[in-house]
């Protein structure tokens, strides 16, 4: 929850004008720190839906000549997989998918078994961090998150969901330091600047937290 802002910095009208550009910041920016619904924890526990492709009739051959032999079609993940189920690229990008399709609990079996094969790899410790904060895991996503910052340093991702999970957990100073690396790596980045200000506005810090806002602003363009 941002603190509310002291009457003696701004006025009301000032307020009023911030108070709504933050809300319409909360709509267009929360979409990384929702905390799942019981719907979606329901959701999680089911098998990824199975996509069948058909292929395309193929073109009739002109009278006399033999027809074209149908195309190769290409294993799908989860084929590849059955035949290298310790292919770790085709696991990481499984999970990633299954984890967009908020398949949770599926995405975060594909994370655990890449990291059993290479423990120390950082964008499977990043998306175990970012699955098990989307099913409001926050304390089991904090280690996972904290490591990946260890091994791979210049991941910002790492680091702005780091910060997402640390703010949840009221860790406002390592929230902050987190937040921070993030932007330091990526100064544009929108998320993490706002996260940043909301962090700084909990620390009662309200003039850098709306240079912050100010910043996430400028760098989404408006």
């Amino acid at each position: 929850m941002i603190r509310k802002r002291e009457p003696r910095w701004q006025s009301a009208a000032e307020r009023a004008r911030v108070a709504a550009e933050l809300i319409e910041e909360a709509e267009s920016l929360t979409e990384t720190s929702t905390i799942a619904s019981p719907a979606d924890v329901a959701r999680a526990g089911l098998p990824p839906p199975i996509t069948v492709e058909l292929p395309a009739p193929p073109p009739a051959a002109a009278p006399g000549v033999p027809p074209a032999a149908p195309p190769v079609t290409p294993p799908t993940l989860d084929e590849a997989l059955a035949a290298d189920p310790d292919d770790v690229a085709l696991l990481l990008e499984r999970a990633a998918r299954l984890a967009a399709g908020a398949h949770y609990a599926a995405a975060r079996r594909d994370y655990e078994h890449a990291l059993r094969l290479e423990p120390a790899h950082g964008e499977a410790l990043t998306g175990l961090g970012v699955v098990l904060s989307r099913k409001g895991l926050w304390i089991e996503a904090v280690p996972q998150l904290r490591r990946a910052s260890e091994v791979d340093p210049g991941r910002a991702a790492a680091w702005y969901y780091l910060g997402e999970a640390l703010n949840h957990l009221d860790h406002l100073a390592e929230a902050l330091g987190a937040y921070e690396r993030a932007v330091e790596l990526e100064p544009r980045n929108v998320k993490a600047l706002y996260g940043l200000g909301i962090v700084l506005d909990r620390l009662n810090r309200p003039d850098e937290a709306t240079r912050m806002y100010r910043r996430s602003r400028e760098a989404a363009g408006r």
